[in-house]
């Protein structure tokens, strides 16, 4: 199989160049452009056709919300993985809804880009040579895309239920306690609660304790942002 065709997206040139520099560093990578602006990014994704597109949100012009929005009511046949210090729910959520390959929070290290660009690489060839694709490829990218290595998930948890948690809390407003995170993901509250306090352990979701007026605090819920409010 041919390398992935890929644009990198960003209006600081230092930042892009280190994209760049680690995109080339992936086996089965060839970068063919660099864009500084939403609008230059629409223009070259239409003149060179690439297969990704490595993009940032925080631009001058059109900024990345735009040009992800841009591609998907166009139907171009790209995909997106998001680079970008954007790290509140709101935003996160935003893009998830809009179909993207992975999502990786500045700064960064070259190993978490190395693992999003392998597994994103791993699930392309596997489509383009196999008729149907197995859970276990699935979770490969699924697992990478919400920032969970697949290697590290404990026996007996499972990716879709990660993916399910955190997309349900990044809609939330307000902390949300096990038995609502179950009601509203579909599982038992047994279940939430032990996906819940894992995910606390990892660093991924802050608890926060409310104090009733009788019997025990509640425990509830919520995504914990970079600088952990």
């Amino acid at each position: 199989m041919d390398p992935l065709k890929v644009l990198i997206v960003d209006d600081d040139p230092m930042v892009a160049e280190i994209n760049k520099s680690f995109t080339e560093a992936v086996a089965g990578f060839t970068v063919v452009g660099v864009a500084k602006n939403g609008r230059e990014a629409l223009e070259l994704c239409a003149a060179r056709k690439p297969d990704l597109v490595i993009l940032d949100i925080y631009m001058p012009e059109t900024d990345g919300l735009e040009v992800l929005a841009s591609l998907r009511q166009g139907s171009a046949p790209v995909d997106v993985i998001m680079i970008t210090a954007a790290n509140d729910s709101a935003t996160i959520s935003k893009v998830l809804r809009c179909g993207i390959a992975g999502y990786i929070i500045k700064p960064f290290k070259f190993e978490r880009y190395r693992a999003v660009l392998e597994a994103y690489r791993d699930f392309r060839y596997k489509a383009a040579v196999q008729p149907s694709l197995s859970q276990a490829d699935l979770d490969a990218i699924l697992a990478v895309k919400l920032g969970h290595d697949p290697k590290d998930i404990p026996k007996n948890f499972h990716v879709n239920t990660f993916n399910a948690i955190i997309d349900y809390l990044s809609r939330q407003t307000v902390p949300r306690s096990a038995e609502e995170v179950a009601q509203g993901t579909g599982v038992s509250r047994v279940t939430a609660r032990r996906y819940l306090e894992y995910l606390v352990t990892q660093g991924q979701l802050q608890m926060v304790l409310e104090y009733l007026s009788v019997g025990r605090p509640l425990h509830r819920f919520k995504l914990k942002t970079r600088d952990g409010l």
